[in-house]
């Protein structure tokens, strides 16, 4: 590296620039979100790309800082905020899921398994065992640890000024999962007859 020449600095930084990639990124949100899905451990690598579209932030302000401008500070928190802003809504998704297989987890206990009463004949006990419904909740109560372990192994991250905790993202994603389907659970439930109109002659 140290016989490296100028001009081949310059054309691998030409050729690493993620500008582009500001406009391009939400395209493929999608195909990431359905990744972490199927593995969760994937929030690990993701990392590697926040990272990268982090960097994309490194020409503008190079710019600012040549020109001694005030608004380096003011322009760096906007785009870091943005590229903040753009993780959550990736990672929502395992909050979203964790809330899915709850759902399902608590279809299970209401709806499938049977209440087991205070004396049980010996003979009764395999019917009320219900062996097939206890391992589809043990799997999905493993799917949501492996799910919440995914994104906490993701490391602390600095995205341009702004620091990211895992632990704190997972909390947030939940509170706005949790709002979103308490506020649908109100609006599906909570329907009043609207007030009859009373003529008066």
């Amino acid at each position: 590296m140290a016989n490296t020449k100028e001009d081949i600095l310059i054309n691998l930084d030409v050729v690493g620039d993620l500008s582009y990639a500001w406009q391009l990124i939400d395209s493929y949100t999608k195909q990431m979100q359905d990744g972490i899905k199927e593995n969760p451990s994937l929030v690990i690598k993701l990392r590697a790309t926040f990272l990268k579209m982090a960097s994309a932030m490194d020409h503008p302000l190079l710019r600012i800082l040549q020109a001694n401008s005030n608004d380096l500070e003011s322009v760096s928190r906007y785009y870091s905020g943005e590229l903040v802003a753009y993780v959550r809504k990736v990672l929502q998704i395992i909050p979203e899921t964790l809330f899915n297989l709850l759902a399902r987890i608590v279809d299970i206990q209401t709806n499938k398994l049977r209440e087991l009463p205070t004396r049980l004949d010996k003979d009764k006990m395999k019917d009320f065992a219900q062996l097939d419904e206890r391992l589809e909740v043990a799997r999905l109560t493993h799917a949501i640890s492996v799910f919440t372990e995914g994104i906490l192994q993701m490391k602390t991250t600095l995205v341009g000024i702004i620091k990211i905790d895992p632990k704190q993202l997972l909390e947030d994603g939940i509170r706005k999962e949790l709002v979103r389907l308490v506020a649908l659970a109100l609006h599906n439930d909570c329907m009043f007859p609207p007030k009859s109109k009373v003529t008066i002659i």
